[in-house]
């Protein structure tokens, strides 16, 4: 199975579905996920989490899962790295023209936001709901303070996550690394 489809599979599991709800949600026949939704949880990466009539609802084991280095060899992370940024990048662009799309024609304040530097944009101007965005910004940290931040992005998505009914499905990529971008 491809390292990112697994990612995007397991990720319909965080909440207790059955292999129909998650074939839905990510448009894929649905033998193809059933057939993989057993395979996930014949190696113990989803569990039975109860049943929706005759349907079986299955749920994550875990959040976060470890990857053995025997799989994947550190001289070549982009194993791993390569198709899920593929992914990102095609589900950003994709995100950037169906929000283009629901502007109509561009006007003063549809700009797309990219947002370098230490200040946060103001919200107060950025009225627009669910405007794609990019954020980056490179800090002096000391490690723990590194973790500390992991930890604290971690928690406000968390916190924040709803089940509103005007809540959208929202994708936030929190990438942290040493070092710095060189961007030219």
């Amino acid at each position: 199975m491809d390292f990112v489809y697994g990612a995007r599979l397991l990720e319909q599991f965080l909440t207790p579905a059955t292999a129909s709800h998650a074939a839905h949600a990510l448009n894929e026949p649905a033998n193809r996920v059933t057939y993989h939704v057993r395979k996930l949880r014949d190696c113990g990466l989803l569990r039975v989490a109860g049943h929706h009539g005759k349907r079986v609802q299955y749920v994550a084991a875990a959040r976060t899962f470890h990857i053995p280095r025997t799989l994947v060899q550190l001289d070549e992370p982009l194993t791993v790295i390569g198709p899920a940024m593929r992914e990102i990048t095609a589900a950003y662009a994709h995100a950037i023209l169906d929000w283009q799309a629901r502007q109509g024609h561009p006007a003063t304040g549809d700009d797309l936001t990219i947002h370098l530097g230490r200040c946060a944009p103001d919200t107060r101007t950025d009225t627009v709901a669910f405007a794609p965005a990019m954020r980056m910004r490179t800090v002096q940290l000391s490690p723990q303070q590194y973790r500390a931040a992991q930890d604290a992005l971690n928690d406000i998505l968390d916190r924040l996550e709803t089940d509103e009914t005007e809540a959208c499905t929202s994708t936030f990529v929190l990438m942290t690394f040493r070092g710095q971008l060189h961007l030219n």
